[in-house]
């Protein structure tokens, strides 16, 4: 059976445990999942989409709110397949946002700023008592798409698992405590060894390890951006790689928020990875891995110009933005370049793919 998008394979978490220590600031997990049978195939740097239900009492809201019957029988607008209500609203449909034509069906002014930021639950209680059809409604919600974890695993070394760095998304909307659907659904909600988790590979063609094992790699990973990285390092390891691995992790604080610490200082200690560590909030000015990075410049050109690769994985703004910075900095105060031959020489890293993102 080939899994894919539109076929996920039904894989079940085998093992979940928090990385994050008592008196954190987040909630942080290392989730392992079973993927036995699936026939399932990923590399280093892949990622896994996640096809995350919304959750049942969030739906069981909706269907309250604008009093639907939970067993009536309805039909996916695109795929033609057949669903009740309750289960579609738990397994097809966005319910973090409503689309504008959905507002549309409901309000006259979709743009108006105090129905604009509605997600559906939003909209069930402030037109609960208005009339609508089912059919429209349904036709109108966004679907509900995979979300997508980076794999921190090697499958050399775990054939028959996935691994996955998972935090679990929190934010206020209005008076209540809201979750993340995906977080919410393989941190808390899914079941060990019971819960079907659709899921599938989603192959990365950029960020991934080096044919030449021999390379060396300088890797910026802060939070859940360094989960490619230890699979990268596993897979390193089962080479036997001679490339030095050089890895730039932060967080918040070390005490409570130093995921997968054995495992990194156990590789020190090994001499088989130099790591620099940042965490943010252990001081009274807050430091970030951009702000290590300039620390660590003349090394780092040095690297650079041995024809090291560079990674950098995590938030898109403003991290990998002020990483892109430091490095420019880092061309023109320790390459002695100018601005533009450091522009020039950040370009020709990227044509030479030795300087590769995935951000998000």
């Amino acid at each position: 059976m080939n899994y894919n998008r539109t076929h996920p394979f039904l894989a079940k978490i085998k093992e979940r445990y928090p990385l994050t220590q008592s008196g954190s600031t987040k909630s942080t997990f290392h989730c392992t999942l079973d993927i036995t049978g699936s026939g399932l195939t990923y590399k280093s740097g892949d990622s896994l989409g996640i096809y995350a239900p919304n959750d049942p009492l969030f739906v069981e809201r909706i269907l309250q709110a604008f009093k639907l019957d939970p067993s009536t029988p309805v039909l996916h607008p695109r795929t033609g397949g057949s669903f009740t209500l309750k289960s579609y609203l738990e397994t097809q449909a966005n319910l973090s946002r409503v689309t504008t034509s959905l507002l549309r069906s409901f309000y006259p002014n979709p743009e108006d700023k105090t129905v604009s930021s509605m997600d559906v639950l939003d909209l069930a209680l402030r037109f609960r008592h208005q009339p609508f059809d089912l059919t429209e409604f349904i036709s109108n919600l966004s679907p509900l798409l995979p979300r997508f974890y980076s794999v921190a695993s090697s499958q050399a070394l775990h054939p028959h698992e996935v691994h996955l760095l998972v935090t679990l998304t929190t934010f206020q909307h209005g008076n209540e405590k809201r979750y993340g659907v995906a977080s919410h659904f393989l941190c808390h909600r899914a079941r060990e060894n019971e819960t079907p988790i659709p899921c599938y590979v989603h192959p990365t063609h950029h960020f991934t390890l080096p044919a030449d094992s021999t390379t060396s790699l300088i890797m910026i990973g802060p939070g859940t951006g360094v989960a490619p990285y230890r699979a990268f390092l596993q897979e390193r390891m089962y080479q036997n790689a001679t490339g030095k691995n050089w890895l730039f992790f932060g967080e918040r604080n070390r005490k409570t928020d130093f995921y997968y610490e054995e495992y990194w200082k156990g590789l020190q200690e090994q001499n088989q990875l130099i790591l620099d560590l940042v965490f943010s909030r252990d001081q009274a000015h807050k430091i970030y891995v951009q702000h290590r990075l300039l620390e660590k410049g003349a090394q780092v050109w040095e690297w650079l110009e041995k024809g090291a690769l560079f990674y950098v994985c995590g938030d898109a703004d403003p991290m990998a933005k002020e990483v892109e910075a430091a490095v420019l900095q880092i061309c023109t105060t320790q390459g002695r370049l100018s601005q533009d031959a450091a522009k020039a020489y950040l370009r020709k890293l990227r044509q030479e793919k030795r300087y590769l993102t995935d951000v998000y």
